[in-house]
């Protein structure tokens, strides 16, 4: 005579089975787990302490720069610190939001920290929000460099600051990369994106992050 049961131990295998399948094939078809599974390993290639977890606190840290300043409840998230090339730096995912409507905006940051106490210069592209702060009369700077001046909108209070940093070589090095933004503010500079962090673009915006931060001029420290 057959028995139709199954043994305990055959159902337990079975089971076992269902749960690294369903396992697998979640982490495989969720890219954001691949996303911090890909980051993680960056952060120890790069030799850089690393936190997946929400921040409120490092927003705050960096709240004088202006992009990290907008919003009603802001916080960052995968958070890189350390030294790189000799430079500290802090790179992460941030999160903001704002309004009524409570629209979540989701961009990412790489920040350079310096010994000085920098007026704002933001450089920026034309965009609806820079033709709307405009016509509010925060009119950008304008350069003998037509092709620079369409292309990049420079807003800051102190114009000489402005002109000591857009020197020629540093708008030349920007229009080789016109899909930078990037801050000045007191002690950092910073590389904004209004996108998350990829791991395939990582060390290449550190690189250029850091060949900025060279591109300033010395004498700019001294003053400080």
């Amino acid at each position: 005579m057959h028995s139709n049961d199954t043994s305990p131990t055959v159902t337990f295998f079975l089971l076992l089975v269902m749960v690294v399948v369903v396992f697998l094939f979640r982490n495989k078809s969720d890219p954001e787990a691949k996303r911090r599974k890909d980051l993680g390993s960056l952060a120890r290639k790069l030799h850089l302490q690393f936190n997946l977890k929400p921040d409120f606190k490092l927003a705050e840290e960096f709240s004088f720069l202006s992009w990290l300043r907008r919003g009603d409840v802001r916080y960052a998230y995968n958070v890189f610190r350390g030294n790189h090339m000799g430079y500290p730096v802090t790179f992460f995912d941030y999160h903001c939001i704002a309004g009524k409507s409570r629209l979540s905006y989701y961009w990412s940051a790489f920040v350079v920290e310096m010994r000085a106490n920098f007026p704002d210069i933001v450089i920026s592209h034309e965009s609806r929000e820079s033709r709307f702060a405009e016509m509010l009369g925060a009119s950008h700077i304008t350069f003998e460099s037509a092709e620079f001046s369409r292309a990049f909108r420079v807003r800051s209070a102190d114009k000489k600051f402005a002109y000591e940093v857009c020197h020629p070589k540093l708008m030349e090095y920007l229009m080789a990369n016109q899909d930078l933004t990037m801050e000045i503010s007191r002690a950092g500079l910073a590389l904004l994106f209004e996108d998350w962090l990829r791991p395939e673009k990582i060390e290449v915006n550190l690189s250029r992050l850091i060949e900025i931060r060279k591109l300033l001029p010395g004498y700019l420290f001294t003053k400080n």
